[in-house]
């Protein structure tokens, strides 16, 4: 799947979660964690971001274009090690992935802010990050630079209108690294065995698109990636985002006022 519809296919599942904004009368998403619009809004964009991270493997991708010199020779180091879709598309990578954001997000490390006062920093620069990600993926902002000064933004923005980041942070990487893996697996390539790095090769007779002799598997819907089944569902996907994330921020006075 391509880098723009993972991260707009992040942000679809984290609405559909943890949104409850009402669309035609009924509640666009699941509010499995009973959180407010602002924690929401702030949610999605980090769910967005993080339905990158698993193609830290890919010198070509997205996450390896966004900080310059530095995540380029990072990616090519993780690809060199791993193989694109190797190890970073695993349930252990996510596990790892969100287990990070859990210890970012535990720092104690409060930094004052002129006028918007004391901001929760380990918070803010993972908000900054995952929001750079996600709008260079979605061409939102041009440049290597300009994504950076949005994510920042955002990162501030949060720490005011969304400073208790305890639970829905770590929550929203798990989610947005997940649907990375789930847009893959819908792909030929298809991402390794969920049990990896214990990996189930198929006997020869056995193996097939869905189960790889490689033991990688598939559920091939989508076709090769960027085909024209996978821009039809990234369409849908991005108007139900763009619907649910405009109702939310409609229904959260206190973001509005900020």
């Amino acid at each position: 799947m391509m880098g723009g519809h993972h991260a707009i296919s992040g942000t679809a599942a984290w609405m559909a979660l943890a949104g409850s904004a009402p669309v035609l009368g009924h509640a666009a998403g699941l509010d499995l964690w009973d959180l407010s619009p602002e924690h929401v809004i702030a949610g999605a964009v980090v769910a967005t971001g993080a339905a990158l991270l698993p193609d830290i493997d890919h010198p070509g991708a997205t996450v390896s274009r966004s900080g310059g010199g530095l995540t380029k020779a990072l990616t090519r180091v993780v690809s060199r090690a791993a193989g694109h879709r190797g190890a970073t598309h695993t349930l252990l990578a996510v596990a790892a992935f969100t287990a990070l954001a859990m210890v970012v997000d535990g720092l104690d490390w409060q930094v004052q802010v002129p006028v918007l006062g004391e901001v929760e920093a380990g918070a803010a620069l993972l908000v900054t990050l995952m929001c750079a990600l996600g709008t260079r993926a979605l061409k939102v902002v041009e440049g290597p630079l300009l994504p950076w000064v949005v994510g920042l933004g955002s990162g501030v923005l949060v720490g005011v209108i969304a400073p208790d980041t305890s639970f829905w942070l770590p929550a929203a990487v798990a989610v947005g690294a997940l649907t990375h893996l789930a847009g893959d697996l819908l792909t030929t390539d298809g991402i390794p065995f969920p049990t990896w790095p214990l990996t189930v090769r198929p006997p020869k007779h056995l193996a097939s698109p869905l189960w790889q002799r490689s033991g990688d598997i598939a559920v091939p819907l989508l076709g090769n990636a960027g085909s024209a089944r996978e821009w039809l569902l990234c369409t849908v996907l991005t108007g139900f985002a763009a619907t649910t994330v405009i109702v939310t921020v409609a229904g959260a006075p206190g973001m509005l006022a900020v």
